[in-house]
């Protein structure tokens, strides 16, 4: 997020405001006469009298461009400071200005004699409205203007929060039949969750279920700003990897959430990428017949993906998701600053899912891919919140049509289908299930052009755009046999015919295919043959 800049006239309680808002974010706060002090190592009349008022605004400018250039950090400025264009330059570019302002009857009143002042030596009132004059116009130019007159700082604090919860995240609504919830997209918006949470009526009592790791880094940071909002966070983390995703691992965190006594009103966070989430999802969704679910995606392909839209489950029986239930969380936070440390390999496992979401629908974002994904690979953030966000909007407007899978919402099963059982195939360990999943698009793509459903144009286009994103295309190692027995549980064969979702075009995809055995042999087998299957 932006800093933010507080400027208003003496008085108006900007260093109290900033300092706690400052701990309402977990951010640093600044006062910039403070820091001049510090330099100086004089107060601000001291300078005033000893060097005159153009050596002080002289210092504060070179003040103010330094803790313009800092990140999460809320300013509280001088009363003068918008004197200088350049200052307020410096801090409108990396920052929101938020003007408190009081009239001059207020003012006067909380100014006292102002001994302290040097801008208020002889009658303060006068010196108020002189100043004021001079400065309501620069005052006035701010983002957000909030008079303090009858206000706390708490009140102060809340207008500001409202501010950033409108103006910094790009907030997609998903709109079912009984009810909507948001997916807020950003970057560094993590410390808003508070404000979210105390719109759903929460609970004080909140489970955050995360690996160790994560728990350590932004799940430390997440329960500092659970605790700053007044809720009691309770971290349990589960071991990394597919092999979480279990009925076993679900009865153990069943036990732990009711030796923490969390009851049908309490919320349950869970913090990490797919296995947590689709794990935690259906713990939510169980535990005292379902309970408040939020999600906090950590990876790329989480934050496209499995946090939209509701499905949950576990492993069972060799079978991916094979226990499950179609449960929408409450709420989805999608931080892409905590993508900064996920590992490469994960950034890229994730783009197969953008990648899959911009062929059977988004022509616009796959060239939007094609253009820069440089920009994504190297963690930018405007591209990471595009990619994300139209993504997360193409998901949820799938998902509002059919949100339990009967018709539309198969068109999101595209690459699965060869994808899950080749993951399976290769025991959950040895590929991602991004990997996995542009394995699955690139055979899917040869039996769409098989079949003459889609060109040959198609097919290369994505899988040069899947080769560019460092994902396979190819099955490798991968033993075909255990890919065809795997693809013998799957969901969408009926009557012993597997029907799949498959591309026409980039953008354009056909619901539903039935696809022969022989074809789906040929091309497990490697069968390269570009030549349309005989009707």
């Amino acid at each position: 997020m932006r800093n933010v800049v507080l400027i208003g006239f003496m008085g108006t309680g900007k260093s109290e405001v900033g300092q706690l808002l400052a701990r309402r974010l977990g951010w640093t706060f600044i006062d910039t006469d403070r820091r001049i002090e510090a330099r100086q190592r004089a107060t601000v009349a001291q300078i005033f009298a000893r060097h005159g008022e153009e050596y002080f605004r002289t210092v504060e400018a070179s003040v103010v461009a330094e803790a313009a250039a800092r990140r999460d950090a809320v300013i509280a400025t001088g009363g003068g400071v918008v004197l200088r264009p350049e200052n307020m330059m410096d801090l409108r570019r990396h920052g929101w200005i938020v003007s408190l302002t009081a009239p001059v009857d207020v003012l006067v009143k909380r100014l006292g004699e102002a001994k302290s002042r040097p801008l208020l030596r002889g009658d303060v009132r006068e010196s108020v409205v002189r100043l004021l004059d001079q400065r309501r116009p620069l005052y006035r130019d701010a983002d957000l203007l909030v008079d303090v007159s009858d206000a706390t700082a708490d009140r102060v604090v809340e207008a500001i929060v409202a501010l950033l919860r409108a103006r910094e995240r790009t907030t997609i609504s998903v709109r079912l039949a009984d009810r909507t919830y948001p997916i807020h997209v950003g970057d560094g918006i993590m410390p808003l969750l508070p404000a979210d949470l105390a719109e759903l009526n929460a609970g004080t009592k909140i489970a955050v279920v995360s690996h160790r790791a994560l728990l350590r880094s932004p799940g430390a940071k997440l329960l500092a700003v659970l605790r700053t909002g007044g809720y009691e966070g309770f971290p349990i983390a589960v071991p990394a990897g597919e092999a979480s995703k279990s009925l076993a691992a679900a009865a153990h965190l069943y036990s732990r959430l009711a030796r923490a006594r969390l009851d049908r009103y309490s919320t349950l966070i869970a913090l990490g990428g797919g296995v947590i989430g689709d794990l935690a999802g259906f713990v939510a969704a169980t535990y005292m017949r379902g309970i408040q679910l939020v999600h906090v995606p950590t990876t790329l392909l989480a934050m496209v993906d499995s946090s939209i839209g509701g499905k949950t489950g576990v492993n069972h029986a060799g079978a991916k998701n094979l226990v499950g239930a179609f449960y929408q969380p409450a709420l989805t936070v999608a931080d892409v600053r905590t993508l900064a440390t996920l590992p490469e390999r994960e950034l890229r496992s994730g783009l197969a899912e953008v990648i899959k979401t911009a062929v059977i629908g988004d022509a616009a974002l796959f060239e939007f891919l094609e253009q820069h994904l440089p920009a994504v690979l190297r963690r930018d953030t405007a591209a990471l919140v595009e990619v994300i966000s139209r993504c997360a909007a193409f998901k949820a407007r799938v998902v509002e049509v059919d949100e339990r899978e009967r018709s539309e919402r198969r068109i999101l099963n595209y690459g699965h289908t060869i994808g899950h059982a080749v993951e399976a195939a290769a025991g959950f360990r040895r590929l991602t299930h991004g990997e996995a999943i542009a394995i699955g698009m690139a055979l899917e793509a040869r039996m769409a052009q098989r079949l003459g459903v889609a060109g040959a144009e198609v097919v290369e286009r994505q899988d040069t755009l899947l080769a560019r994103a460092g994902l396979p295309t190819k099955l490798g190692a991968v033993n075909r046999r255990a890919v065809w027995r795997a693809m013998a549980l799957d969901k969408k064969i009926r009557d012993g015919v597997l029907r799949c979702a498959l591309p026409v075009g980039i953008g354009e995809v056909i619901r539903e295919q039935e696809v022969p055995d022989t074809l789906l042999r040929e091309v497990l087998a490697g069968a390269q043959d570009s030549r349309r299957l005989r009707p």
